[in-house]
């Protein structure tokens, strides 16, 4: 008999020491869970980088609720969970999340700075998390960086756009890796190549332009010029690509411009696009 109770007790499942939750603990996963939220999405059928494939490929799936669109609940639910029951978990969770979540949210055009960093770091410490050394290890920047690639959604809205074949892929990638600057002034270096090679000209700029399409005596004819609607055509296009040349191609060349805002930049890069359209449709 005793060693049947023996052998009872070591078939016993040891108990799982519960972490009991303060007020000011359940306060810091509040905060905690609205940090998170901002670097990773809750789910997501195109992208692998979302909290429920992370937390599943871990076996943490029982900590999310099972039915919730809201993200800070989401969250909330699962770190209160973790610190609970797997409290070291919620360290390797981060730790995991983080190098992820720094280059997508760069490829969004919103990287994440040294302050938003920090305040994630001060946030897991209240809960008993020390990460301070490995996210300062990071080397996160201070401040917003001059070159960064364009948010998703433009960078899916020229994508779709379809520029003219002339500034594929070169400009295309321009814009995309942040160059906004340089994508416009290459796509207007190539326009004005190609206008000396139609025209047969060697000038440069607006007083290529200004000869190229002249309505009176044109080297590039946009249309038959016989009524004053093509002839209105004809000027029009010469006086915007003037205006391009002048005002957007002088100024980038010069190098010492700030970047463009990327909705700028994506505006002018459509322009020159509409730009190679018209001459492609030119009277033969």
């Amino acid at each position: 008999m005793k060693n049947n109770a023996s052998k009872t007790r070591l078939r016993r499942k040891p108990e799982v020491r519960k972490r009991s939750l303060s007020a000011a603990d359940r306060q810091n996963i509040l905060s905690l869970a609205d940090k998170i939220g901002k670097i990773i999405p809750l789910n997501g059928y195109r992208s692998t980088f979302t909290l429920e494939k992370v937390a599943k490929a871990r076996g943490l799936g029982r900590y999310l609720p099972k039915k919730t669109s809201n993200k800070h609940e989401a969250v909330s639910k699962l770190l209160e969970g973790l610190l609970v029951y797997k409290p070291l978990t919620v360290k390797k969770l981060v730790r995991e999340i983080l190098p992820q979540a720094i280059e997508r949210r760069r490829n969004m055009g919103n990287p994440i700075l040294l302050e938003e960093a920090t305040c994630l770091a001060e946030n897991l410490k209240a809960l008993g998390i020390d990460m301070a050394k490995e996210i300062s290890d990071l080397k996160l920047p201070k401040d917003r960086p001059v070159i960064v690639p364009p948010p998703f959604e433009i960078q899916q809205m020229i994508k779709g756009f379809g520029l003219h074949a002339a500034l594929l892929p070169d400009c295309l990638k321009l814009f995309l890796d942040g160059h906004a600057n340089e994508s416009v002034r290459k796509a207007l270096e190539k326009f004005e190549k190609t206008v000396q090679q139609v025209s047969g000209l060697t000038e440069i700029g607006p007083v290529l332009m200004g000869k190229a399409f002249d309505d009176k005596a044109p080297k590039i004819r946009l249309n038959c010029l016989s009524n004053q609607h093509e002839i209105d055509e004809q000027d029009g296009l010469k006086l915007m690509s003037m205006g391009v040349m002048r005002g957007w191609r002088n100024n980038l060349s010069h190098g010492d411009m700030p970047q463009l805002p990327p909705q700028e930049a994506f505006g002018r890069l459509v322009t020159v696009s509409n730009l190679f359209q018209r001459l492609d449709d030119r009277q033969p």
